[in-house]
């Protein structure tokens, strides 16, 4: 166990199952699917260069910030660890921990081992439409199911018992939530984690999720252009040129009903900022002066709607 690179990191993700991929593998990752990540990790796709997205750079900018935070809040000192950890027994079971905590005066890492048995993961979920409902109360363990995998996952690698997890929400709300060891999660994790390793290590894909809104860019990131060839395809793609089609079908009645929808209330609102609803709810009107850069300057009326609790 010794420090590396960024650069040497990153081969080594390659190497085995990180923490951030345990929910990837259990499939409660809904940026990523198994599909994917066994294609990545085999190197038949690259993985999406994520460094410049906003979240990830704030993300990377206030770690820190989050850790001292941490810190003070719960009088704990921490350490970073600047290592890629192996589970002992697995190891595909990689392991790149944001911090550990001291217990006492023994630093919690010393000469390849890992001396304590408290981790620290941190996090930061900022954006402005961050669905806060994944998120449970202060002190709980209730946060996202990748984040779970993630520190369960870590928990085996280490064999320590917690891993706290330390977020900055939007708001600003800071929050801490501790995540107790599972010894039936664990090996639910390794079982799945294993089966998986194997399947990339044999060359056997875990069927592809065509209804993850993923699939699509990741298709055309494995098939880019064409190669001139004309195939027939088997008998199974005339059911699903079937269902695509009435699909399709039924999205455009369903748009022409909420449009029609819409107009019915427009026409009862007349020229009314606000529409309310027996519930509380309301629908807005306001007019929209929208300058000329490289279209045309245009006015238009904004139409919404606002649930009871947000119309308050």
């Amino acid at each position: 166990m010794t420090a590396i690179t960024r650069e040497e990191w990153l081969a080594l993700r390659n190497t085995g199952i990180g923490g951030s991929d345990a929910g990837v593998v259990l499939d409660v990752n809904p940026y990523k699917t198994p599909f994917q990540l066994y294609l990545e990790k085999r190197g038949e796709v690259e993985a999406d260069d994520i460094s410049d997205k906003e979240a990830i750079i704030w993300g990377h900018l206030l770690e820190n910030d989050v850790a001292a935070e941490y810190s003070r809040r719960t009088g704990r000192k921490v350490e970073r660890c600047t290592t890629m950890l192996r589970h002992p027994q697995h190891d595909w079971m990689l392991g790149n921990l944001d911090r550990l905590v001291w217990e006492g005066d023994k630093r919690p890492q010393y000469k390849g081992e890992i001396r304590t048995r408290r981790l620290l993961e941190c996090k930061t979920a900022l954006g402005r439409f961050m669905d806060k409902t994944q998120w449970g109360p202060d002190g709980t363990d209730e946060v996202p199911l990748s984040y779970l995998a993630q520190c369960q996952h870590y928990l085996a690698v280490t064999g320590a018992e917690v891993c706290d997890l330390a977020v900055l929400l939007a708001g600003p709300d800071f929050r801490i939530y501790t995540i107790n060891r599972d010894e039936d999660l664990i090996a639910q994790i390794i079982e799945r984690e294993g089966t998986f390793w194997e399947q990339v290590q044999s060359g056997s894909a875990p069927a592809p999720d065509y209804n993850h809104p993923t699939t699509g860019d990741l298709l055309a990131k494995l098939y880019p252009g064409t190669d001139g060839t004309e195939i027939i395809l088997p008998d199974g793609a005339a059911h699903w040129q079937q269902v695509m089609a009435e699909a399709k079908e039924q999205v455009k009645f369903y748009e022409a009903v909420a449009t029609g929808a819409k107009n019915h209330l427009l026409h009862l609102m007349g020229s009314a900022a606000v529409g309310k609803l027996p519930d509380g709810s309301q629908f807005t009107r306001k007019e929209v002066k929208r300058a000329g850069f490289s279209v045309d300057a245009v006015t238009y009326v904004d139409f919404r709607f606002k649930k009871a609790k947000d119309a308050a």
